[in-house]
């Protein structure tokens, strides 16, 4: 079953824009690990489990599709987002929802249920915190660990999107790592602090609003561009884009 699942995942992404995105990572985790439970304490209360999603859940899979490097280089200057960083976050939202859908018709012919949520939009705009919090949840499926950015870092950075599904069959768990690939344990590398156009990063406490606020300026630069309250900025370091 990994392998079916395996080599649909990378074959959507190939064929999708070899000249945007590597190949892609995948995890999985049990969708009764306790740290789906304990979400509601790390992101909030509204945060679902995968039974939620999906009664009888059995496990959660997440993968990561990571942006080539010029995708990377070109949004590391100027304040605003880029063109590039801009389109290409939009076509991979709908890619990995293609990728879901594509997948939930696969497994349907071999008796397994699915269920899945869309990579974006999925939050309270007003306390901006996620139902379904794909980058922690890609954390329980064993993908990276959490850097400085608050951003999941990844073995091949974290400058991608993830996309992640609930299955209904039980399947091998992948382990989690335990160091942070990239960003230094001593905290030397302050690449995204420095480079965060509204200092949210600089702060005891992530600036999730002032973040946002800076999300949606860039969204009315590209109007013709759906759905891009994107910035990229802190995803631009020496743990952006890891080969």
């Amino acid at each position: 079953m990994k392998k079916l699942i395996e080599e649909f995942i990378t074959k959507r992404v190939s064929d999708a824009n070899p000249s945007i995105y590597r190949k892609p990572l995948i995890g999985y985790s049990p969708a009764d690990d306790e740290i789906f439970t304990s979400l509601k304490t790390v992101v909030g209360e509204q945060h679902l489990l995968p039974v939620d999603l999906l009664p009888g859940a059995k496990t959660v899979l997440a993968f990561f599709v990571p942006y080539k490097k010029s995708i990377v280089d070109g949004n590391r200057s100027g304040v605003s987002a880029s063109w590039e960083w801009a389109q290409t976050y939009a076509c991979t939202n709908n890619l990995i929802n293609e990728i879901c859908r594509g997948l939930n018709e696969l497994l349907i012919g071999h008796g397994v249920k699915m269920a899945w949520l869309f990579p974006t939009y999925n939050f309270d705009k007003e306390k901006l915190m996620a139902d379904w919090s794909h980058k922690h949840v890609a954390y329980a499926c064993g993908l990276g660990q959490f850097g400085r950015n608050h951003l999941l870092i990844t073995s091949k950075g974290c400058a991608g999107r993830f996309g992640t599904a609930v299955l209904d069959v039980p399947l091998e768990p992948s382990p989690r790592p335990e160091t942070v690939h990239a960003c230094p344990g001593n905290k030397s590398c302050d690449f995204c602090i420095k480079k965060c156009p509204v200092g949210a990063l600089n702060q005891a406490k992530f600036a999730r609003h002032e973040c946002y606020r800076q999300c949606q300026a860039n969204d009315s630069l590209f109007p013709d561009i759906e759905c891009v309250e994107v910035c990229g900025k802190c995803s631009t370091g020496p743990c952006a884009y890891i080969e």
